[in-house]
């Protein structure tokens, strides 16, 4: 078997990860905010023609450059303004990953641990979900890590030409991050790269010429927008985009203001079961003489705690900020796991605790979310809110055996956690990440879209009743994106259009449609504003205008 790998691994690897990520892409909603957010900017590029310009609702979207709306609006191009097209690139981007942590192990290590990353990023619950997912965040981590690995090459070999190549691939890498996502990417980058001088008893492995060999392909991409911005519509919006990245720093950004503890928690849970396997990673010590090993888990461990530290300062929190510490920490655990098989001796008895208490709550919790329908009656009494009443009384399209999911992934875990005990380790954790992966993928198709009934379907059910009608389309009273994108909304040639009090009071020109959560209907309802309907938690308004 090993043979075969170190033959053929790398296309064993994409073909599978095809076989995991593609399946199932558009079978339910985009969520907001972010999915529908970045489709919507991708599809207003196909219709406008503006495509160095990211928009929303037709005006500029300061808040992300546009590689990456790029990529799902080709994408588009193929397959329709729809989700499986909004997510494609990120299941590609899967497919590049996890073929390039396989080769990246393989070269360095062994082929048995390039598996084990392989195999812990495929079968951790967050990693995998990111690739079937259509939010920036995987292009992004990738192009940072494909940054950090040239200068982790660069600092264990001072050949010249060796040299001058990695710096110019770094700079090409670091260039694609800032045009994905912005500036806090060459943050990340240069802080690893101090932090590992700092480490290293302020040994520094470039030249200024080196410097300016990696400045000058970063300079040239990352200014592919901006040049063309600027020269188009003048300084404003690079402007407003300096002090949007700003802000998130400074102050919690759209109510993501959360504690200091928030990333780590969220790398607990959401990576299950690699967060658990990769303690042992950590603290695995590499034996001289390996360079080349030792120098790659020091990178790994760097970005893994630039990330973490850095986010965990950050004002705004969201839980895909520390998502770039999926790779670091996916390859502890494969590191963990590898040296602690091939050692011959049982994993410590607080990780085989860990992996069966973490892994039996989740599957509880998974589990228990589909038996909703059996317990709502019980549970709606002790709910104050509104609109969270309302969602539950929908009648959830569920078969009844979707609770089995949950229950089939306990006995996993246990069956996992009993060959550890037994020191049948290889098995217990293939067993587990194996699982894991199809479970995702089970969960995903039978579960998330009933889930999604109680939640943003039927406020997205009423905009797609508005495709193709003349009028404005707009939300009240929460923050949405879905009007856009499943409305297929059209540039207006009123330019009030983008003025919700206008749309709600002046003299409009054709109907104005409001989806409004049911607690704050009474807020709109007046004589020129009818309620039309109700799905779930959601009511559609209309006004019309005043005949003349």
């Amino acid at each position: 078997m090993n043979n075969f790998l170190k033959k053929y691994g790398g296309l064993t690897v994409a073909l599978l990860s095809a076989m995991l990520f593609f399946p199932f892409l558009g079978d339910v909603h985009l969520f907001d905010w972010d999915e529908i957010n970045f489709a919507e900017s991708a599809r207003e590029m196909l219709i406008s023609g503006e495509y160095f310009r990211v928009q929303i609702n037709f005006q500029p979207f300061w808040e992300k450059p546009p590689l990456f709306f790029w990529l799902q609006a080709a994408s588009m191009k193929l397959f329709g303004m729809n989700e499986f097209a909004a997510r494609f690139p990120n299941a590609v981007c899967g497919i590049i990953t996890l073929t390039t942590v396989f080769n990246i192990g393989k070269k360095h290590f062994n082929v048995e641990l390039a598996m084990w990353w392989v195999l812990f990023m495929a079968g951790s619950f967050t990693p995998f979900l990111y690739f079937k997912s259509g939010i920036i965040d995987p292009w992004f981590n990738l192009f940072i890590f494909a940054a950090i690995y040239q200068l982790f090459l660069a600092s264990i070999n001072d050949e010249s030409e060796y040299l001058a190549k990695r710096f110019m691939l770094a700079g090409i890498f670091s260039g694609l991050a800032v045009l994905t996502k912005g500036p806090v990417a060459l943050l990340i980058i240069s802080l690893c790269a101090v932090v590992w001088i700092a480490t290293n008893r302020f040994r520094i492995f470039f030249s200024i010429r080196l410097l300016i060999m990696a400045i000058i392909p970063f300079l040239l991409i990352s200014s592919l927008w901006v040049v063309s911005e600027v020269s188009k519509n003048g300084v404003t919006v690079i402007k407003d985009f300096i002090f949007y990245q700003i802000d998130l720093f400074k102050n919690p950004v759209a109510g993501h203001g959360q504690p200091f503890w928030y990333h780590p928690v969220v790398l607990l849970l959401g990576c299950f079961p690699a967060s658990i396997f990769a303690f042992r990673g950590f603290t695995t010590i590499i034996k001289t003489g390996h360079q080349s090993k030792a120098q790659l888990k020091k990178w790994m461990a760097i970005l893994f705690w630039v990330v973490l530290i850095l986010f965990s300062l950050v004002t705004t929190k969201i839980v895909h900020y520390s998502s770039l510490c999926y790779l670091p920490l996916t390859f502890m655990a494969a590191l963990g796991t590898d040296t602690q098989i091939k050692s011959l001796r049982r994993f410590s008895y607080a990780s085989i605790a860990g992996m069966f208490i973490l892994g039996s709550v989740i599957a509880i919790a998974l589990g228990g979310i589909t038996l909703i329908d059996t317990f709502k009656e019980s549970i709606i009494p002790f709910i104050k809110d509104e609109f969270a009443v309302a969602s539950m009384q929908i009648e959830g399209p569920w078969k009844g055996y979707e609770f089995l999911l949950g229950f089939v992934f306990l006995l996993i875990v246990i069956s996992s956690a009993i060959r550890l005990l037994q020191n049948r380790a290889e098995t217990g954790l293939m067993l587990l990440l194996c699982s894991t992966a199809l479970f995702i993928t089970s969960y995903l198709y039978l579960v998330v879209p009933k889930i999604e009934a109680y939640s943003q379907k039927p406020a997205i059910m009423f905009y797609k009743q508005l495709q193709g009608k003349n009028c404005y389309v707009e939300s009240l009273g929460h923050k949405s994106y879905a009007q856009y994108f499943y409305a297929q909304v059209q540039p207006q040639t009123n330019k009030n259009y983008t003025n919700k009090e206008w749309l709600l009071h002046g003299n409009i020109d054709k109907p104005a449609y409001f989806v409004v959560k049911v607690n704050h209907v009474k807020d709109y309802l007046n004589n020129d504003i009818k309620e039309m309907g109700r799905n779930g938690g959601f009511a559609l308004l209309l006004r019309m205008p005043v005949a003349k």
